[in-house]
């Protein structure tokens, strides 16, 4: 009996010392297990961005995860953790309370994919499309505040000046950190990085980095525009000019060529199609012509609209009076996004199903004459079976402005070659190229404990200020 108890006191000491080896060897874990009440902790020491993009179909919340260097990490299995609902901003502005209803599960959705411990240092970013600004500003102001209501109730790192109508100069610049992020030449010098050029509903957005001396003799303009912005992305800085244009977008510039035949006859406009379009409270009237669409004379109409005789108050403008940054290596190579794609897909001008298609400008005229040419939207639809219906009628339109546009507003040379893209590859996954990415990008590049804040857009700035 004395021997076993000696034994049993053995294993005692022995499973005592191993317990004291364990404390001092795992700490901090355990003052973290104390802290969170005895919840398990996960060992995760990622960190997570959680941004919510409300376009003008749907609201999407995405969830990223970066390791110390910035380098994107899976999510249980996914670069690409999203969730979305087809609802919009713009259809809660006469009772913006009831954006809780589905503001509030997708706040959740996203909460699961991030480990609790880490929530409370997980930043949250809410970009609205700036199209919100049309609702006025009693409006939309309205509405942010039920949405920063409902961020600062969550366990996630908030800030007011995080939930933001989205300028499109902003947009420009977080697409491009997006694609050149993507791409690998972030950290390579500017020249050997890529211009981004996209079609939003309400806005275009170009933008492209420079080189410091040229963002050292930007010209002052009369309207205390600012077209180039410094940004710190993963350790190494850029020059980022960027400009949003409104009303460019896919949408809004539907509504600009039709002002100048609101009255009349439209010749942009499929034959046969007699109806009328409201755009935020406004009332267009939209009729083709009995001979149906005209390349030709739609081609005027749309040059009309791009403004190009504006008054441009320093040397070397696009249209609409806006400086075009200079150009440089940093534009030498341009890639096309989100409107201009899809109206190039629609349209089997680019392949949607595969990720990027390089292409000349000059396919968007030839096939914009095909669709210009159909007498009905009968034959319209037989030619582009593809394209959605709400669309089909204005086909010859969106086709002959995105030639238009590329080529007379930016002056793109028709023949150069231009990369056309949804998707993109990254360490052998697809992404959905988004300014999301770009956002998140910006966050975990600053210091976590200083967050870079995303510019807050006040109610005293309207869409050509923040554009």
């Amino acid at each position: 009996m004395a021997k076993s108890g000696i034994t049993s006191i053995s294993l005692l000491s022995l499973y005592a010392l191993l317990f004291l080896q364990f404390c001092a060897s795992n700490a901090g874990l355990l003052s973290r297990i104390l802290a969170s009440g005895g919840q398990e902790i996960s060992g995760d020491n990622g960190r997570y961005v959680i941004v919510f993009d409300a376009g003008k179909f749907s609201t999407i919340v995405h969830v990223f995860k970066f390791d110390e260097n910035a380098n994107l990490l899976k999510i249980n299995g996914s670069l690409e953790v999203s969730h979305d609902v087809q609802e919009t901003l713009s259809a809660y502005a006469d009772n913006p309370a009831a954006i809780v209803s589905f503001l509030g599960p997708l706040l959740e959705k996203a909460l699961d994919s991030v480990p609790d411990n880490l929530q409370p240092e997980t930043p949250v970013l809410f970009g609205a499309v700036d199209e919100l600004f049309l609702l006025g500003e009693k409006k939309y102001e309205k509405i942010l505040k039920v949405i920063r209501d409902v961020l600062s109730e969550s366990p996630l790192l908030y800030k007011p000046e995080w939930v933001t109508i989205l300028p499109g100069a902003k947009q420009g610049v977080y697409l491009w950190e997006t694609i050149n992020y993507l791409m690998g030449n972030v950290g390579r010098d500017y020249s050997k990085t890529v211009a981004v050029l996209n079609q939003d509903v309400a806005t275009v957005q170009m933008a492209y980095a420079v080189s410091s001396e040229a963002a050292a003799n930007v010209p002052n303009f009369p309207r205390g525009e600012e077209y180039i912005t410094a940004h710190h992305i993963r350790s190494n800085n850029y020059y980022l000019y960027s400009h949003g244009y409104f009303p460019y977008g896919a949408y809004a510039v539907r509504t600009e060529i039709l002002k100048y035949t609101n009255d009349s006859y439209n010749y942009c406009m499929t034959g046969g199609y007699n109806e009328q379009m409201n755009y935020y409270g406004e009332i267009y009237n939209v009729r083709a012509s009995p001979s149906g669409s005209s390349y030709e004379k739609c081609r005027a109409n749309i040059l009309q609209a791009l403004n190009l005789k504006a008054t441009c108050y320093i040397k070397n403008c696009t249209f609409d009076g806006a400086w075009n940054g200079g150009g440089g290596a940093g534009v030498e190579k341009i890639y096309l996004t989100n409107g201009f794609h899809n109206t190039g897909a629609d349209a089997g001008i680019t392949n949607g199903d595969i990720p990027s298609t390089d292409l000349k400008l000059l396919e968007y005229e030839e096939v914009a004459k095909v669709a210009c040419g159909a007498k009905s939207l009968e034959e319209a639809h037989n030619l582009f079976p593809i394209v959605p219906a709400f669309d089909l009628p204005y086909l010859c339109m969106d086709l002959v402005y995105v030639y238009s546009i590329l080529v007379d507003g930016f002056g793109i040379d028709p023949t150069e070659v231009v990369t056309a893209l949804n998707t993109m590859q990254y360490r052998g996954s697809s992404l959905t190229v988004q300014w999301a990415l770009g956002a998140a990008l910006e966050l975990v590049s600053s210091d976590h404990t200083k967050m870079q804040d995303v510019p807050y857009v006040s109610s005293s700035h309207t869409l050509n200020q923040v554009a």
